[in-house]
């Protein structure tokens, strides 16, 4: 049953990041190519889309670590489960930073900086392709 359960929000964990990476970085995009900057409240949307995501990516740290534990009794996997871990790490540290940068922000009631989201935001893609890489070769 723990198994069960560690799966179950592992998964949903990834879709509740990743939808609310995609679903940001969309709407930016837009208002970018515009020249618009976007509402306060629209603002304050992106602020808790990212904290969402940042408490699924520490969820699915949680749940990877129950499961390696349990399923395969330990983190000798290879060489590319440990890709996938360092790509999951580039991933927690860049939310980790957004979140940050966008709280600030948010205190001196400034727009965000956009080299540091640019950076945090190719980290963060590369974390993905690691942990993605990694996990494909690790467990098929």
């Amino acid at each position: 049953m723990l198994i069960f359960i560690s799966k179950f929000l592992h998964l949903f964990s990834l879709l509740l990041a990743g939808g609310g990476v995609i679903g940001v970085a969309v709407i930016q995009s837009i208002y970018k190519k515009e020249g618009k900057t976007p509402e306060p409240h629209l603002a304050k949307g992106f602020r808790v889309l990212a904290f969402l995501s940042l408490l699924a990516i520490l969820i699915m740290w949680v749940t990877g670590v129950i499961q390696t534990l349990v399923i395969y009794g330990g983190f000798n996997l290879g060489w590319s489960f440990h890709v996938k871990l360092l790509g999951a790490t580039f991933i927690l540290i860049a939310s980790l930073i957004i979140n940050i940068h966008l709280k600030k922000s948010a205190q001196k009631q400034t727009p965000p900086n956009q080299n540091t989201m640019k950076y945090c935001a190719s980290a963060g893609r590369l974390g993905f392709l690691l942990a993605l890489g990694g996990a494909i070769w690790t467990f098929a």
